[in-house]
């Protein structure tokens, strides 16, 4: 397994609890899957901070490509854990998807992680 590409991104909670009262559904539509949305208004953590760590890993993982022009908010998906299975995992599409194909990239791997108010991110691109 060869690294391609790494990508690390910080989203504070309150900056998004603040995004989602100012511009609610609008902003959810555009930013976020049908997916994300769902399994953040059940999480435990809170709507703020799930959609943080998924806005943090949309970020860490477009730069983990190479942060190429033209990918949509859409292109990546933050698939949740299974525990005890299988933890969080990306699902690529359109631009992200053929860039990632261009690179030799297979698959990106993911953490995320919130303390402290900060949702954060790491995406690692591997061949």
């Amino acid at each position: 397994m060869s690294v391609l590409g790494i990508g690390l991104d910080l989203c504070p909670i309150d900056r998004m609890k603040q995004a989602v009262e100012r511009h609610g559904d609008r902003f959810l539509r555009r930013v976020f899957t049908e997916q994300e949305q769902a399994y953040a208004k059940d999480a435990s953590g809170g709507m703020a901070q799930s959609l943080a760590a998924r806005f943090a890993a949309k970020e860490a993982a477009s730069k983990s490509i190479g942060a190429p022009k033209g990918i949509g908010w859409h292109d990546v998906e933050v698939v949740p854990a299974r525990k005890g299975i299988e933890g969080p995992r990306l699902i690529l599409r359109g631009r992200a998807q053929e860039v990632a194909d261009a690179r030799g990239i297979k698959t990106i791997l993911v953490s995320l992680t919130h303390a402290g108010g900060v949702a954060a991110a790491v995406a690692v691109a591997v061949a």
